[in-house]
């Protein structure tokens, strides 16, 4: 991750942004996790997001990341899975639970960032994953 200075609003955050060549970018603020859309690629070193005014999530957690093929849910950071709140054929929303991960000694609930059916749960209970390791497929 690359740790930027930026001003929202008039005021100063140091922020952890991650690749910017695919969307969403995983950015820390503080602390807290958040999942950026992209407008378009990067452009001369800059990138512009959708919804500037938006600088929190709805739910609380971190938000599973997509890779390439959307219908693969995958995971935020490294850790050990705690609980898997999903199941096969089960419909989701976006916000919704996906599990819960342990990862530097905190519990962080993984979310849905969009809507889906699990096809596939990938992941059990005290598995040990990495990130980017798949989490659900989505039909």
């Amino acid at each position: 991750m690359k740790q930027l200075r930026v001003r929202v609003n008039g005021e100063w955050y140091t922020v952890d942004v991650g690749d910017v060549y695919q969307s969403p970018v995983e950015v820390v603020v503080d602390g807290e996790t958040y999942l950026v859309e992209l407008d378009t690629a990067v452009e001369s070193g800059t990138a512009r997001t959708r919804g500037r005014q938006q600088r929190k999530v709805e739910q609380p957690g971190l938000r599973g990341i997509t890779q390439g093929d959307n219908r693969v849910i995958r995971c935020p950071l490294p850790g050990k899975v705690v609980s898997v709140a999903v199941t096969k054929g089960q419909v989701l929303e976006a916000g919704d639970e996906i599990c819960q991960l342990e990862s530097m000694k905190m519990e962080q609930s993984v979310r849905m960032a969009t809507g889906g059916t699990v096809k596939n749960v990938k992941i059990k209970k005290d598995q040990s994953v990495d990130a980017g390791t798949p989490l659900i497929e989505l039909q």
